[in-house]
């Protein structure tokens, strides 16, 4: 029986594919990809979670740092995360 992925690996595939393409639909693959996990989840706290989550797996050892996707992946992920934090 194959086990379904969860709403964040569903998320980081996503963020990671759109991390390798080199074309001006980055920005809006990686919202579109951050507006199905924010879907996935009814309560503002586990959204906030949720997104963080993403925003840890992808800043783990081993990633380029400091890149321009990775300041586009984290400050989409803390604006989401602030307006979440005011409605929890």
């Amino acid at each position: 029986m194959v086990q379904a992925m969860t709403p964040v690996i569903q998320c980081l595939r996503k963020v990671d594919h759109a991390s390798a393409v080199a074309d001006s639909t980055v920005g809006q693959r990686v919202l579109e990809a951050l507006n199905e996990l924010e879907s996935a989840y009814r309560r503002p706290s586990e959204r906030i979670v949720a997104l963080e989550a993403v925003l840890h797996e992808f800043d783990r050892p081993g990633r380029v740092n400091g890149t321009p996707f990775n300041r586009l992946l984290r400050v989409a992920v803390e604006r989401r995360q602030n307006k979440w934090s005011r409605h929890a």
